[in-house]
């Protein structure tokens, strides 16, 4: 039996992108299929079935120390701006919803606050919530930025599910799948979001720290983050696009 993956990270950072490309390598992953809108109502996290490798939601978060033993769990980083412009197009905080009340349910300070000062606060708090998979000995957790993902990303993961693959294969499916798959909204309001005037509160400090540490820095004419290149011979659980939990 393959290992367990689980693929999580904040909505809108491309857990479905991902999703779809192993499926293109004949490695099925379900997207919010295991922890999807149930998760809402049942309010505990799902068993996970035997004949379930793969998954990918950013529901999961809340519920990492439940995982199954030796399950590895990526976590997927994505430029900050990029996310914030996501889910004000999709307005996640705005109104009622069941998405909305579970992110609230499980990060209360995002309850408070304007749209756009919930979705800030937003990449803030959920990314930290997935970084506890670190803190769970039971798991194994990498951290990878989805600007880094290509085929020598693709293959390590792979490698680590005990499912090598060819380098002709990953090729072609990245050939396939586009990169802006999921993708939802109008963009026309984007470029009135800026890193120089995303919301700050008393958490702005925090958030440019985070940022910085997952390796994003530098404002660019576009208003997003420069993502700063990977170092080249980065050490087991250094490095922004990485990190490895304590030996299993």
């Amino acid at each position: 039996m393959a290992r367990r993956l689980l693929i999580t990270g904040c909505g809108r950072s491309g857990t479905g992108y991902l999703a779809t490309l192993l499926g293109e390598l004949g490695i099925p992953c379900g997207h919010e299929a295991l922890f999807g809108p149930q998760v809402h109502a049942d309010a505990c996290a799902p068993t996970w079935p035997d004949d379930v490798t793969c998954e990918a939601s950013w529901l999961a978060a809340p519920y990492l120390a439940t995982l199954p033993a030796d399950t590895l769990v990526l976590h997927q980083v994505r430029e900050p701006v990029a996310v914030v412009r996501s889910f004000l197009r999709i307005r996640l905080f705005e109104g009622k919803n069941v998405w909305k009340r579970f992110a609230e349910a499980h990060a209360p300070a995002l309850a408070v606050g304007t749209p756009f000062e919930r979705c800030v606060k937003y990449w803030l708090h959920w990314n930290r919530l997935c970084q506890t998979a670190s803190m769970v000995s039971h798991v194994a957790y990498r951290r990878r930025r989805l600007e880094d993902v290509d085929a020598e990303s693709l293959m390590e993961l792979a490698a680590d599910l005990g499912l090598p693959l060819a380098r002709a294969e990953v090729d072609a499916a990245l050939a396939r799948v586009p990169r802006d798959t999921n993708t939802s909204g109008a963009k026309h309001q984007d470029g009135s979001v800026r890193w120089s005037n995303l919301p700050r509160g008393d958490w702005g400090a925090e958030l440019e720290d985070l940022a910085g540490r997952y390796g994003y820095a530098g404002e660019l004419p576009d208003g997003c983050l420069r993502t700063q290149p990977r170092p080249r011979a980065a050490l087991p659980g250094s490095g922004p696009e990485h990190e490895r939990s304590k030996s299993r």
